[in-house]
């Protein structure tokens, strides 16, 4: 089973109970601060709270990323009221759904949860609330629990690891199904692969890479261990998808995996000299796509095993004329692995969503591969900010709507500019005459 949507209410900057629908490739826009990082990172602390080993509810630091200073910075508009958080997976004709309802315990400094809802396809397993206000947080603490359709409350003793019970004590039976689909959770979320926007510079690594690397480091700082290791032990497939990759979208810059001994070094090839550099003395935008390109074809070919990909701004220190080849990269691995993975990415570059708008055109099986989320969207002057809102893409890659300040600054500037000439056209004019 693979993640299939998204749920969350008073989170961060997001008020009402949501549900964000994933597609296989999730792209995620909007101007800056309206809270498309926490939509994009939200995965990785979904999956740090339905770990097997989980030590509290939620781990601030999952993923290699500082999701919040404190606790309650994770409660909209930092408030005392609780907030939620859950997921849908689904997988042979079968749709499971959780939502989990936290409290910030401030005299404790800790999370605590107040309520749990599992539901198997249109089937409550089990609806718990706490008991009384004392009892949230309190290990021993008493839970109201209904089972099924029955809406009998049956006062009970649980146990929790991380956002899940694992147990009801006297209801065995329950405890089982609760267990079975933890588990199911717990996979789907599994070690989601991450890059952040600031990838790590690479160049020769001064050791033998590592073996068996399944994880890029959200910096993407393992890049060049996968592939070394793709290189020195593997039957280097890996390294000439990223080879060709590069060679094809980055206009005859070719990127080369040497070998000095068991030490690889990552050079790329410069047309107009000829010459071969390490690539950490070329400009960022190459060590800055590289994990980006690894990570791609690593989920093509299963050396990362991730359910879920999150990249956000990949595109950044790229030409804009090189965004339509990553944009490519990117909607093609979706629809390779849709099937057992999804992809999630954040971009602030127009050339990417035009480039998938214009694949679905030719293609418009492409339509069901790609979704539009839109964070913060205004779809007209003195409308209502909606704080999240789903594009719709028809047939022909055509939107139902768009967010106004969203890439529209430069027809803004070539209009302004306009004017501005007209206007000093007819006052130059006036002079002459």
């Amino acid at each position: 089973m693979k993640p299939t949507a998204l749920l969350f209410s008073r989170y961060r900057a997001f008020r009402e109970f949501t549900r964000l629908e994933l597609a296989p490739l999730t792209i995620i826009i909007g101007k800056n601060g309206g809270g498309k990082s926490v939509l994009t990172r939200l995965p990785l602390l979904l999956a740090s709270g339905l770990a097997a080993q989980a030590e509290g509810p939620l781990d601030l630091n999952a993923g290699g990323v500082s999701h919040a200073a404190r606790f309650e910075d994770l409660i909209y508009q930092r408030s005392a009221q609780p907030f939620c958080l859950g997921a849908e997976i689904s997988g042979e004709g079968r749709t499971l759904r959780f939502v989990t309802t936290l409290r910030h315990i401030v005299e404790r400094h800790e999370l605590a949860i107040e309520a749990f809802e599992l539901i198997d396809g249109d089937q409550r397993v089990v609806n718990l609330k706490a008991a009384r206000p004392e009892d949230i947080g309190n290990p021993t603490g008493a839970f109201l629990a209904q089972f099924g359709a029955d809406p009998t409350e049956h006062e009970v003793r649980i146990r929790i690891v991380g956002l899940f019970p694992t147990e009801i004590e006297g209801y065995a039976d329950v405890s089982a199904q609760l267990g079975e689909r933890r588990v199911q959770f717990e996979k789907a979320f599994a070690a989601p692969s991450y890059l952040g926007p600031f990838r790590s510079e690479l160049g020769a690594l001064p050791r033998i890479p590592r073996q068996g690397v399944r994880d890029l480091g959200p910096r993407g700082e393992r890049a060049l261990d996968i592939l070394g290791d793709d290189g020195l032990r593997g039957d280097g497939q890996l390294v000439q998808a990223v080879e060709d990759w590069f060679e094809n979208a980055m206009e005859g810059n070719r990127v080369k995996l040497e070998r000095a001994g068991d030490f690889p070094r990552l050079l790329v090839h410069d047309p107009m000299r000829n010459v071969d550099l390490d690539i950490c003395d070329t400009g960022a935008g190459f060590a800055q796509v590289l994990p980006v390109v690894v990570q791609a074809f690593a989920r093509r070919m299963d050396r990362i095993c991730s359910p879920i990909v999150i990249v956000e701004q990949p595109e950044l220190h790229l030409h804009p004329a090189a965004h339509g080849n990553l944009a490519d990269l990117i909607g093609e691995t979706a629809a390779a692995v849709c099937a057992r993975a999804c992809y999630i990415c954040e971009t602030h570059s127009e050339q990417l969503i035009t480039r998938l708008r214009r694949r679905i055109a030719e293609r418009p099986e492409y339509a069901e591969v790609v979704k539009i989320v839109s964070v913060g969207h205004q779809s007209a002057i003195g409308a209502d900010v909606e704080p999240i809102r789903t594009i719709g893409l028809d047939s022909f890659g055509s939107p139902d709507a768009w967010p106004i300040g969203v890439f529209d600054e430069a027809f803004e500037d070539l209009k302004h500019l306009k004017e501005a000439v007209q206007k000093r056209l007819a006052e130059e004019a006036r002079h002459e005459a």
